[in-house]
């Protein structure tokens, strides 16, 4: 057995206690999934993605708003089928967002991908038997409203 390898394998302690931090870039290079995108999606300081989470947050809060006063007034699965309808909506505008950035730089037209968001949406809901899908449809639109709401303020 080779001693200088097993001492490279495990530090002592005194080693570990004067050891320095990991470099940014470093802890920025192993996280991964949706950890890293949404700390590069936060870093940017642009005025696209600015506006990108204006609109978000203003869509999430009228969805919260209007999935808990449906539930309330209609019955807790109209609510939570116009929540569900509502975070895909959410995901269709991110997705819809993302193509829209990347016009001109990465690619000449809108991707297509975000069409089958409402798509399988409507799937899900109709075979789901805890979903309706008039309101689940509602509220996947519920992020139109936001969209004049916030162009429409001066």
């Amino acid at each position: 057995m080779d001693s200088n390898r097993k001492k490279l394998e495990h530090p002592s302690s005194e080693n570990v206690q004067f050891s320095q931090p990991l470099d940014n870039s470093i802890n920025k290079e192993s996280k991964t999934g949706i950890a890293y995108q949404i700390d590069s999606f936060l870093s940017q300081n642009d005025e696209y993605t600015k506006l990108q989470l204006t609109i978000f947050g203003i869509t999430f809060i009228v969805s919260i708003f209007l999935a808990s006063m449906t539930g309330i007034f209609f019955g807790f699965t109209f609510g939570f089928s116009i929540l569900i309808g509502a975070i895909a909506g959410i995901f269709y505008l991110r997705l819809l967002a993302k193509s829209i950035g990347k016009l001109g730089t990465e690619s000449s037209g809108v991707s297509k991908l975000q069409l089958l968001v409402p798509v399988c949406l409507f799937i899900f809901a109709s075979k789901l038997g805890s979903l309706h899908i008039f309101p689940t449809m509602i509220g996947f639109f519920i992020y139109k409203p936001s969209l004049i709401f916030y162009f429409s303020r001066s």
